[in-house]
């Protein structure tokens, strides 16, 4: 009897291998069916528009359609939160950037990007600026930072709450600003509010905002960036850090599979994703001309800048928090 409970637990194991060796390799010849990248913030604003001009290439790369969906809301979190609990099997794909660390280090969500299996960055927003209207009495972050001490809670800057530009609001307010902190959604949601008068500073991307500026709209205080822009237009405008404010970041598009996903999958949508932004002269040409750095980082170093992002702001998770 035991002699035949063993050969019947060796038979099942073994058959469970079979199983399991035939899903994996079955997986290898992914994708077999149209892959979905879900963006974590609305059409028409900088993830949106990486991820799209990414997709129309990567379906060349692989093979099968990659199409384009956008799960906004709660500075990307709502997206995050779906395709964390997906099923993990290559064909749905979250794309996000800095506003998941906020979100963990801030309490939003209890979960973090290490819930997921990472893929790879396959761009960066080279130009994030704050702007202003041009008739505000200031220029310059310090002018800002005087001015709002001078009337505290007068002026009023746009931020998604729980994303990355609350970032932003708190380094001001780490540097001295007094302002009055309003939450919003996206750049898209952002841009109407400065336009009509009822916010008095944004943070946005360059390219929606460049018109308005060259007619006389609009002024930039700042890049939110950590390096200063290589555009002709805003060399010369300096960094939050430059500025005096303990803040600033480069927004990395980054791709991230459900965790469990096959690490063959992993490495075939980053090999391809590598090929089209180092080879694809097309593509990088399309994103340069919408002012977006085409950058790639394979797995590994993903997973160290994101590492490194989220320290520094678990860090100031009170601050996030608004306890302090």
């Amino acid at each position: 009897m035991k002699n035949f409970k063993l050969k019947t637990a060796i038979t099942a194991l073994a058959t469970a291998a079979v199983v399991f060796s035939s899903s994996v390799s079955a997986e290898t010849d992914w994708p077999k069916r149209p892959v979905n990248l879900i963006v974590a913030f609305s059409a028409g604003g900088n993830s949106d528009y990486n991820a799209r001009a990414l997709a129309k290439h990567l379906t060349k790369e692989l093979g099968q359609p990659v199409v384009v969906s956008n799960i906004a809301g709660s500075g990307g979190s709502i997206a995050a939160a779906q395709v964390k609990e997906m099923k993990p099997d290559g064909y749905n794909v979250l794309v996000t950037q800095l506003s998941l660390n906020i979100a963990e280090a801030s309490k939003m969500v209890n979960f973090g990007f290490k819930d997921f299996d990472p893929c790879c960055v396959f761009s960066a927003a080279a130009d994030e600026v704050l702007v202003t209207n041009a008739e505000a009495p200031f220029n310059t972050i310090q002018e800002l930072i005087t001015e709002s001490e001078k009337n505290p809670g007068k002026y009023k800057l746009a931020v998604n709450t729980g994303a990355s530009t609350l970032w932003i609001a708190i380094g001001l307010q780490q540097a001295g600003a007094k302002l009055n902190i309003v939450s919003s959604g996206g750049s898209g949601e952002r841009l109407p509010l400065l336009l009509g008068r009822h916010v008095d500073i944004i943070p946005m991307p360059y390219n929606m905002v460049q018109t308005y500026v060259d007619k006389g709209q609009f002024k930039y205080l700042a890049n939110v960036s950590n390096v200063r822009s290589k555009n002709d237009k805003l060399v010369n405008v300096p960094t939050l850090r430059e500025s005096g404010v303990p803040a600033g970041y480069a927004y990395y598009n980054t791709m991230f599979f459900p965790k469990g996903t096959d690490p063959e999958i992993i490495a075939k949508l980053s090999a391809a994703t590598g090929k089209v932004i180092n080879e694809n002269a097309e593509y990088r040409k399309e994103v340069e001309g919408f002012f977006q750095e085409p950058v790639y980082m394979n797995t590994e170093d993903t997973i160290k800048i994101w590492d490194k992002e989220r320290e520094e702001l678990l860090k100031i998770s009170d601050l996030l928090q608004g306890k302090k």
